[in-house]
């Protein structure tokens, strides 16, 4: 997309010339392949500002072409941070759904099931229940797996005792869900199990109180990070606390030590703080939170560490 003045024109390809005429009626449409030729021909000035989440090689062949590139931050994602009405009665549906399935789901884990086909599973419930897709690729990571945050499903059958992490989210109107719940399988959880997993309920319980308008990023981080510190794990705490969530699964703003935005009325954000002990197991609990005094919690299930199979 590029912006030029009043002008705004969509560069795509041949793939895309029925579905731009369909969707962006009003706007100039260029069908190149070739994003450095395009706007050649758009473009008079030979500078211009590139969103700075844009490809090297999008960045080198501009300034081969002779462009002057300024980096900027998307403008768009700034605007995309406070919800109206209607997105929020989107992200309401997809987390909704996303609590429903997961509930469905859990009831029928056993000894013995695998990863993917819990997750597979899971995805099928969200069509069922109305959603257009997953939100992204779910999370079912059960053992020594509940320690590798973003561990993909894989074909390990789950075992007796086993901390199983399940990290999933529906699709609604385009808008995502995120949400993590753990769960101990085939047997009663162990001390070690409980000690972790009332440490993580803790932080993420304090991080979600702290959720409201004005709140800086980083103090809604220091909030879960410094009652996991506290309790001598603050080694095993290896992401932020949580991000922006909407059009896409990641938005701005980031929860994490290095942001210093504040939170406004209507961002929605996942609150998520994890513990994590490589060869054993770890827990993490998710919630997406719509910013307001007080917060919103949209993803409304027990975050009990509860036994399932």
């Amino acid at each position: 997309m590029v912006v030029e003045g009043p002008r705004v024109v969509l560069i795509t390809d041949g793939r895309y010339r029925d579905q731009a005429a369909a969707e962006c009626a009003g706007i100039e449409v260029v069908i190149q392949r070739d994003v450095v030729v395009a706007l050649e021909e758009v473009l008079a000035e030979r500078s211009l500002h590139l969103d700075d989440r844009a490809h090297l090689g999008l960045l080198a062949g501009l300034q081969a072409a002779g462009f002057t590139v300024h980096p900027m931050r998307d403008p768009v994602m700034a605007l995309r941070e406070i919800k109206d009405d209607g997105e929020l009665q989107h992200l309401q549906a997809a987390c909704s759904i996303t609590a429903t399935a997961l509930a469905q789901e859990i009831a029928g884990v056993r000894v013995g099931d695998r990863e993917v086909d819990i997750a597979r599973s899971l995805e099928a419930r969200f069509g069922e229940l109305g959603a257009e897709d997953r939100a992204f690729p779910t999370i079912v990571a059960g053992g020594p797996n509940s320690a590798v945050p973003h561990h993909r499903a894989s074909s390990r059958p789950l075992q007796p005792g086993d901390l199983l992490v399940i990290d999933c989210g529906a699709m609604v109107g385009g808008y995502h869900a995120d949400m993590t719940r753990t769960f101990v399988v085939g047997a009663e959880p162990a001390d070690w199990q409980r000690e972790v997993h009332e440490i993580v309920l803790g932080a993420q319980e304090r991080a979600r109180n702290v959720v409201t308008p004005g709140i800086r990023a980083r103090e809604v981080d220091l909030a879960a990070r410094s009652f996991i510190e506290q309790r001598g794990y603050a080694a095993n705490f290896t992401h932020g606390t949580g991000h922006g969530v909407g059009l896409q699964i990641h938005e701005s703003p980031l929860l994490s030590a290095s942001t210093d935005e504040c939170l406004g009325e209507r961002f929605v954000v996942t609150v998520e703080p994890g513990v994590y002990l490589p060869g054993r197991g770890g827990v993490r609990i998710e919630d997406t939170v719509v910013v307001a005094d007080p917060s919103q919690v949209l993803t409304p299930m027990d975050r009990a560490l509860t036994r399932v199979g």
